[in-house]
């Protein structure tokens, strides 16, 4: 009799993330005209996506808990695009800190429309909120393990407390982005990935940056 083996549990997470994706560019596509999050109905998204609405409810109890795990996707290309920055923070090259506001940017303009969901159902669904503000936390978290290299380099300022300092320039960048980037053109862009180099980089670095 021939064994049945089970299917490696990696192979359904690795499943899931397929999906994952497909969900948040069909979510992405279907805002892009203005409709909400909570106008979409999990049939619409499942068609949009290419799924079943079967396969929707294997791997997720409600829209909620979609818009959490697209939350997670969202940053984790979020904290790709600072990566450009973190991972070479030991050259203290401004040129670095704009590749990362720039992809930041480029990639809040990409979800922009989930962003916009995570930002509104934060108000009234509690595990959505705490998805964001984790999320956040976890993208604060590596900036201060960066600012804390950079102090005991010497490069960047002794003063400042690096926890307190990579919350506040964390949340700087989400609230700015947030609040300036659905109003503005693209051409704003490169103005903004300036001007949050150039605060971010007086704030820690002791030398003055030449871009």
């Amino acid at each position: 009799m021939a064994s049945v083996t089970r299917k490696p549990q990696a192979n359904r997470e690795e499943r899931r993330g397929q999906i994952e994706r497909q969900l948040l560019d069909a979510t992405d596509r279907l805002m892009a005209d203005g409709t909400s999050f909570t106008e979409l109905s999990v049939d619409r998204l499942s068609t949009e996506a290419g799924i079943s609405r079967a396969s929707f409810y294997i791997y997720f109890e409600d829209k909620g808990h979609l818009l959490r795990r697209l939350a997670t996707q969202v940053f984790a290309d979020l904290s790709g695009a600072a990566a450009q920055w973190w991972e070479v923070a030991d050259r203290t090259d401004p040129s670095d800190v704009y590749a990362a506001m720039a992809g930041i940017i480029a990639s809040y303009r990409s979800h922009q429309p989930v962003l916009i969901a995570l930002n509104e159902m934060s108000g009234y669904d509690p595990l959505v909120g705490e998805t964001y503000r984790e999320l956040l936390v976890g993208i604060a978290a590596q900036l201060t393990r960066v600012i804390e290299a950079g102090q005991a380099a010497g490069a960047i300022r002794a003063q400042l407390s690096a926890q307190t300092t990579a919350s506040t320039l964390t949340w700087m960048v989400e609230r700015t982005c947030h609040q300036n980037l659905p109003s503005q053109p693209g051409s704003y862009d490169a103005e903004l990935a300036r001007t949050l180099t150039d605060i971010i980089w007086g704030a820690l670095y002791l030398q003055a940056p030449e871009l």
